[in-house]
């Protein structure tokens, strides 16, 4: 039976980008699953989008920094976060699902992630899969661009 923690986890996907929707089968809790621990999905839970240091997220959670810096990188070496700045000053942030967490996986995919994968997109967003979304939108800013070449 599927952990809670995985259904609050795919709820906060949703919430991203291009989303995470559910399906009638529940593949995407499998994929989850099959990515994320179950203390993994916790933590990536109280993260949010704007980088933060192991330090800042341990004082937040008072939890002891060691433990969670080595989470983090662990994560982020799972591509379930991105990571920036230099060896001694890494920041960490959450990632949507696409773009973001499945595009990580592509290196390390076996093939029963692969067809999770499939039929999440089939079930989740159709025959048109992910072409339907455009990952970034326009915003009007009421001023014309030269765009002479």
């Amino acid at each position: 039976m599927t952990s809670k923690i995985f259904y609050d986890l795919r709820e906060q996907l949703d919430q991203y980008s291009i989303g995470f929707p559910s399906t009638k089968s529940g593949v995407e809790l499998k994929i989850l699953e099959k990515l994320f621990s179950e203390e993994e999905a916790a933590l990536y839970l109280n993260l949010s989008m704007t980088p933060e240091t192991p330090k800042a997220v341990a004082q937040r959670l008072r939890r002891e920094e060691g433990g969670i810096a080595a989470m983090l990188k662990q994560m982020a070496d799972k591509g379930l976060l991105f990571y920036s700045g230099e060896k001694d000053s890494l920041s960490y942030n959450v990632v949507p699902f696409v773009v973001g967490v499945y595009e990580h996986q592509l290196n390390v995919m076996d093939r029963e992630l692969a067809e999770l994968f499939d039929q999440y997109l089939l079930e989740a967003l159709g025959r048109q899969g992910l072409s339907q979304f455009a990952p970034l939108r326009t915003i009007p800013v009421n001023q014309s661009i030269d765009h002479a070449w």
